[in-house]
């Protein structure tokens, strides 16, 4: 008989006696040859030991004795993945869902193994139908969050992680969950997870740089700084992917802190080591034209954008042909015959009706929303795809998308307002007697059903010179792929630039909605005087608290823009004129431009 029972073994293992549960189990199967539970404690000993190639064995001999058992593929699966054995580990997972499609642990690390390999759109479709099965899959429910949001999934990716706070989770699970919270509009909740991470660890150096990365998105510049006196010396971190953390931190406060050079001299090593990602050669980017270096600074946007690129391929496939249009939704303008066949509904009242900023993006919307922001009678949101959803619930009432806005009757649209309002509600709250300001760049592209929904709304067109707008827009990091793609060139990004321009101009011909057009350079050229302007427009009484809108953006914390750091600054020129220096580059867009050059009054 063999010298430990079945049970024993187990206990072993529970209480992390691992060598001796394998010698146990081995001695065991010496007695019972080929027992099926022996051999999984086996395994799961000599995995647990890091003794990858043992557990490949056990496993194997245990898929060939009982080939019909989805766990033990699954099983073998987990084992051929933690052995860098993507592909192999691929195939042992389908099996044992082929054996069991209700197995929702070989989803889940199926879903694992797609999120690993950065192929988000199947990791999400994995997690989301392993937590369908089994909706206490905390794992399954983090990174199938963070899979929603690479794919612009944000209700799922917030659904998913709803029952955050009663989670009890390891420091790796809590850094890509604050990072979920961020992504989807909840930096509080963020913090919340960042503070309580490093209270269980708090000599993690790894917690405490996002900690200081969320502080400086806040605009928290002075706890930020207090993080970082209290990080290691990058040269004193074993941990290469740390130590790069660490560097990049002290990088993006010497930037904030406008040492531009500084930045550069910590970050340029780094682009020749290991394999950096998008969003390190964008900032690299960034970095390079603080410093004049034209050349240099499109050199890492041209890597970083490749980078982006890989990753779009994953997510939107059927973007990637060169004369495919990434911004398809929305561009068909509306026709004569069809604004003719609107018929006659009611409008809401003015406080009923947000004010909207609209524009091509990187035009100088954030600076309008917070000078809108900073008035008291108003209030704005965080950019939110509102408009986008109810286009989708349109396609929901068998509707089509501009075709089709003329159908719309009084009780429809009135279901489509209170899906809007009940959107902006679990956003942000209005005090009595407050209005919304509603900035979203592309809602321009909704012009139609914002319209008609809000028939009497004012509306800001945000202008600036379609060169400065194409190069700030060629140095961000977009997050939705469709946009990846659409910046992937400035060739492609001016075509862009135009259709959506060109639509926005037929569709305020026919719809002759209430928009005042601001263009950058004006509103820079006599802030004073155009603050007064847009404030008679939307009808504010006094202009005064949009002149200090930087002290007000400063206050407000986290902004959901790019720009987030350049509004907590008073307005300057620096921005204008930027494209100039990068001519050159800009050859091949120009001739496309060039109708919108002079539609708006700017020289080539």
């Amino acid at each position: 008989m063999p010298a430990a029972s079945i049970e024993e073994i187990v206990h072993a293992i529970q209480h992390g006696r691992l060598a001796s549960a394998e010698e146990s189990a081995r001695s065991y199967l010496v007695a019972q040859p080929g027992d099926e539970t022996a051999l999984v404690l086996l395994g799961m000993s000599e995995q647990l030991q890091g003794k990858l190639g043992a557990a490949e064995s056990t496993l194997t001999e245990l898929t060939r004795r009982h080939p019909g058992s989805s766990v033990h593929w699954n099983n073998l699966g987990s084992v051929l993945r933690e052995s860098g054995r993507g592909d192999a580990a691929e195939q042992a997972y389908r099996k044992a869902l082929e054996l069991d499609g209700r197995n929702a642990h070989a989803l889940e690390n199926l879903g694992l193994l797609y999120h690993d390999r950065a192929d988000f759109a199947a990791a999400r479709f994995c997690l989301l139908g392993a937590v369908e099965l089994d909706p206490n899959l905390i794992v399954a429910r983090i990174y199938g969050a963070h899979a929603c949001c690479e794919c612009t999934d944000m209700p799922n990716a917030e659904r998913l992680v709803a029952p955050w706070w009663q989670w009890q989770l390891a420091t790796e699970q809590q850094l890509l969950l604050a990072d979920v919270m961020i992504r989807t509009g909840h930096p509080d909740t963020c913090e919340s997870i960042l503070t309580r991470a490093l209270q269980n660890a708090p000599d993690s150096a790894q917690v405490r740089v996002r900690l200081l990365l969320h502080y400086e998105r806040l605009n928290r510049i002075d706890e930020a700084r207090a993080l970082l006196a209290q990080l290691p010396a990058p040269q004193q971190v074993d941990d290469r992917e740390l130590q790069d953390q660490i560097i990049n931190a002290y990088a993006v406060l010497a930037a904030r802190e406008k040492d531009f050079r500084k930045a550069a001299d910590l970050l340029e090593p780094l682009a020749h080591i290991g394999d950096p990602n998008s969003d390190f050669f964008f900032t690299l980017g960034r970095i390079r034209d603080k410093l004049g270096d034209a050349d240099g600074a499109m050199d890492a946007l041209q890597r970083a954008h490749a980078k982006q690129m890989q990753k779009a391929a994953l997510l939107v496939p059927d973007l990637l042909g060169p004369e495919v249009e990434p911004l398809t939704r929305g561009l068909d303008p509306i026709t004569a015959e069809q604004r003719a066949r609107w018929r006659e509904l009611p409008a809401p009242d003015r406080a009923a009706t947000p004010v909207f900023i609209v524009g091509f993006p990187r035009s100088g919307t954030t600076m309008l929303e917070q000078m809108l922001d900073a008035v008291p009678e108003l209030r704005a949101m965080d950019e939110q795809p509102f408009f986008q959803d109810l286009v989708e619930q349109i396609g929901h009432m068998g509707l089509r998308y501009p075709q089709d806005v003329h159908l719309l009757d009084a009780a429809q649209c009135e279901q489509l307002r209170n899906l809007y309002w009940s959107l902006v509600r679990r956003t942000v709250k209005l005090e009595p007697g407050q209005r919304l300001v509603d900035k979203n760049p592309l809602n321009m592209l909704r012009l139609p059903l914002l319209h008609r929904l809000f028939p009497d709304a004012c509306i800001v067109l945000a202008l600036r010179h379609p060169c400065d707008v194409l190069l700030s827009c060629y140095m961000q990091s977009f997050g939705a792929p469709a946009f990846m793609v659409l910046c992937s060139t400035l060739p492609r990004l001016a075509r862009g630039y135009v259709n959506a321009m060109q639509g926005w101009l037929r569709n305020t011909e026919l719809l002759q909605p209430r928009v005042l057009e601001l263009r950058y350079e004006d509103l820079l050229a006599d802030f004073p005087g155009n603050a007064q302007r847009l404030a008679d427009f939307i009808g504010v009484a006094d202009c005064a608290p949009m002149l200090r809108f930087h002290d007000h953006a400063r206050a407000k914390g986290y902004i959901a823009t790019p720009s987030y750091a350049q509004v907590t600054e008073p307005a300057n020129t620096r921005a204008i004129g930027r494209w100039l220096r990068y001519r050159s580059y800009l050859d091949a867009a120009l001739p496309i431009l060039q109708p919108m050059l002079e539609r708006w009054g700017y020289a080539g």
